[in-house]
């Protein structure tokens, strides 16, 4: 799958879903079930090569901000609600994560969509009638840490000073 099928599916899930990002994994899903099963599979290893490349010390600072704590399975969940905005917003927050301070709706919530991480195995169990440990596992690249110069809490705030000022003022 290429890169702009994966986004065209994103965008599709959004837009169909009103922008409402639990509802959004509904549609992604009831999406990739059009697809062919080894196409899901793909989907998926495009979402975990963008998740990969998300896995940065200030994304991570702007979901903490956000959220007012983010733990590391909150930061997955935050990759996935940015993930769910599509491709601008995401490359966008990959250059400048204090982007986001224009982008989070009430409809947000705290930027914690884990279903979208979960589409494409629950898509592939529908489609294929296999169970979700078949599921072929993509991997996350997690094991030297985020990528970027690491901050605290002290900190943080002044790392991305509109996101501070818009949810810590």
């Amino acid at each position: 799958m290429e890169k702009k099928d994966f986004w065209q599916l994103i965008d599709a899930s959004r837009l169909a879903a009103d922008n409402d990002p639990n509802a959004q994994v509904d549609t992604l899903g009831a999406l990739l079930l059009q697809l062919e099963a080894d196409q899901i599979v793909e989907f998926d290893r495009v979402m975990v090569e963008h998740v990969n490349r998300a896995y940065h010390w200030d994304v991570w600072a702007a979901g903490y901000i956000i959220g007012g704590g983010c733990s590391d399975d909150g930061f997955m969940d935050f990759m996935g609600w940015l993930i769910s905005k599509g491709e601008q917003v995401f490359e966008t927050a990959l250059r400048d994560a204090d982007s986001l301070a224009d982008v989070v709706e009430e409809i947000d919530g705290e930027c914690q969509v884990e279903g979208i991480l979960y589409a494409p195995g629950k898509a592939w169990e529908r489609k294929t009638g296999r169970p979700g440990g078949d599921f072929p596992q993509h991997m996350f690249a997690f094991q030297n840490g985020p990528h970027g110069e690491s901050w605290d809490e002290d900190e943080v705030d002044a790392r991305l000073p509109r996101l501070a000022a818009r949810f810590n003022g």
